[in-house]
């Protein structure tokens, strides 16, 4: 009986993931985290994006990377159980979510794909402050030198340092569109810009 009721506790089987990930088992680790999320999506509790977006990291560490990105455009697109709804708190969570993906890609050597995404993140953190109405940290958070220094730093990891103004002064310009950002349209004007 207390096996059973301990099987469906989500906060046990998180920490028999964690513990099976660390002891190199990660199909274990990938199951018991889907099992978890069944479990979680029967109560009524809010995990937290960052539960959520272990499973496509195991994912990836166990060599399924489509698979690991399948659930990352889940989390994007369905989002997960029990998570609120409230469109102050959604960007937040895109944010993390597009930088996950923007670290799954470096990890995969396509750091020009992840120049995008980390973008993504940034803009999307900026909704969340926008629409929080935040504005402080908002405008410390959009200024042109907080931008640069973003775009920097992803271009040098894509070894692209040479295309920060570009890059820069097309995400400067989508700062105007805030909440109201095109990802698709912004992600084909980076990528025309990087090849």
């Amino acid at each position: 009986m207390f096996g059973l009721l301990r099987k469906k506790d989500p906060s046990k089987l998180l920490k028999e993931a964690t513990a099976a990930k660390q002891s190199g088992n990660l199909d274990e680790a990938i199951s018991l985290l889907r099992t978890a999320y069944k479990a979680i999506s029967k109560s009524d509790i809010d995990y937290g994006i960052k539960t959520f977006l272990r499973l496509p990291l195991y994912m990836q560490e166990a060599n399924r990377p489509e698979g690991a990105w399948n659930e990352f455009d889940n989390l994007l697109n369905k989002g997960y159980p029990n998570q609120s709804n409230d469109p102050q708190l959604v960007p937040m969570n895109h944010s993390e979510i597009y930088d996950k993906m923007r670290l799954f890609l470096q990890r995969e050597g396509k750091n020009d794909e992840a120049v995008k995404y980390g973008i993504f993140s940034h803009l999307s953190w900026a909704t969340g402050l926008f629409l929080q109405k935040r504005r402080n940290e908002f405008k410390d958070f959009v200024s042109a030198e907080t931008l640069e220094d973003i775009v920097l730093k992803l271009l040098k990891k894509a070894k692209k340092s040479n295309l920060a103004e570009k890059v820069s002064n097309i995400v400067k310009h989508e700062i105007k569109n805030i909440p109201y950002v095109d990802y698709e349209a912004l992600g084909t004007k980076i990528d025309n810009v990087l090849s």
